[in-house]
């Protein structure tokens, strides 16, 4: 008889965030295994359509449920309990997922284990608002060594020991828990592959080298500096692609910076279908990003599958990843581009290693294999019925 495995994530399919690609792929590499996956998630209004069963709650993508949202916290804090699941992961710190989870654990049959996408309780961006918000994440700063022995076992995307992005790496081994696995996110499956779609011809855009940025338009995704750094630099047959997921404020400040070059050498797109981001990847000659913060960015993945080589700000675990080089500041990028533009030699070898790097380690068949050697860990290890778990105050309780 298959295992039955339970998946709670505040994201999922159709969604297309990094939380939900990662949740989604992890569901359907261990369905095609041959495991019982149930998944459960927060409502999406679009059609799901996948070979498992999908509880899908009317909650928020927040820390704890609102106010008007206590009973439906409940209702997953009952399921919880009433289940009988061999092993349920639960994706991410400091949402709803895990934070309602925490109370109950000691009554949740099966084995509990926490996969991680990083950590934001030291995150603390430039600015007042930037103290404030690291200020806010004081007490949970404060939990945290609790909830690292709460769970029965962790899940880690890297050991990069940064304080900002994957603070729980550095707190496991400074506690000296050997309770955890490193197990990476994958790019893309489809971008393995050749795209249907030649971006050029679609767009009507003049053929030229090309620096592709894909991430939300937002403040913290850096956007502004890197148009700002490229008009600067003003590299000859040279176009700035940006794409985001919707225009907003921040997407029309970005526009003002560009001015008269807008849809001359720098474009921005928005709300595009994976097949026309996959042909953007395809046709770029270098994928670049000054995001402030990141764990391990699935846009770099995706670049590595393609054999695109990337110029990223040094964040979260971007150093570790093969396939390109990072900055530290504005004139470090600056020299950096201008490097990688003169070499095509240069750029051909960073995309050969990041592209065998997306073959034999961020590979979603393979992941889903280290996944399965975890599940069968676990399951030959009897449950410890004197484990203690964390309880949080203030979360609401099923009755």
């Amino acid at each position: 008889m298959s295992l039955k495995i339970l998946i709670a994530s505040f994201g999922f399919y159709p969604e297309t965030h990094g939380i939900a690609q990662a949740a989604y792929q992890q569901a359907m590499g261990l369905h095609r295994l041959g495991y019982k996956i149930t998944v459960v998630t927060q409502v999406s209004e679009q059609p799901r359509g996948v070979p498992f069963d999908v509880i899908a709650l009317p909650l928020t993508p927040s820390r704890l449920p609102k106010f008007d949202e206590i009973e439906v916290g409940k209702t997953y804090q009952q399921f919880l309990k009433e289940s009988n699941f061999d092993v349920l992961f639960f994706h991410c710190w400091e949402s709803w997922v895990s934070e309602l989870a925490l109370p109950i654990l000691n009554q949740i049959q099966g084995k509990k284990v926490l996969v991680s996408h990083g950590t934001t309780i030291h995150l603390r961006y430039p600015g007042i608002k930037g103290w404030l918000r690291w200020l806010l994440n004081r007490p949970a700063a404060w939990q945290f060594s609790k909830k690292l022995t709460a769970f029965d076992y962790y899940v880690f995307l890297s050991e990069k020991p940064d304080r900002q992005r994957l603070f729980d790496v550095i707190e496991a081994k400074r506690l000296g828990l050997h309770n955890f696995s490193i197990i990476p996110n994958g790019a893309h499956p489809s971008f393995f592959q050749q795209p249907n779609t030649d971006f050029w011809v679609k767009f009507g855009l003049k053929k030229a080298r090309m620096l592709l940025c894909v991430g939300n338009f937002s403040r913290e995704k850096g956007q502004h500096e890197l148009i700002k750094w490229f008009i600067e630099i003003s590299p000859k047959d040279t176009i700035l692609v940006l794409i985001g997921s919707h225009f907003n404020d921040y997407s029309n400040q970005l526009e003002k910076a560009i001015g008269e070059r807008l849809n001359t050498n720098i474009f921005l797109f928005e709300k595009l279908p994976l097949e026309d981001i996959h042909a953007a990847y395809c046709a770029a000659t270098l994928f670049v990003s000054a995001t402030f913060t990141e764990v391990q960015p699935l846009v770099l993945l995706d670049a590595m599958a393609v054999g695109l080589p990337f110029l990223c700000r040094d964040v979260g675990a971007v150093s570790t990843l093969a396939g390109g080089l990072c900055f530290k500041d504005k004139n470090e990028f600056k020299v950096l581009l201008k490097q990688l533009l003169r070499n095509p030699s240069t750029r051909q070898n960073f995309g050969n290693k990041g592209k065998t790097a997306a073959l034999t380690i961020y590979h979603w068949d393979l992941i889903a294999k280290s996944y399965q050697s975890l599940i069968q860990q676990l399951s030959s290890t009897p449950n410890n019925p004197q484990k203690t778990y964390l309880s949080t105050e203030n979360q609401p309780q099923s009755t």
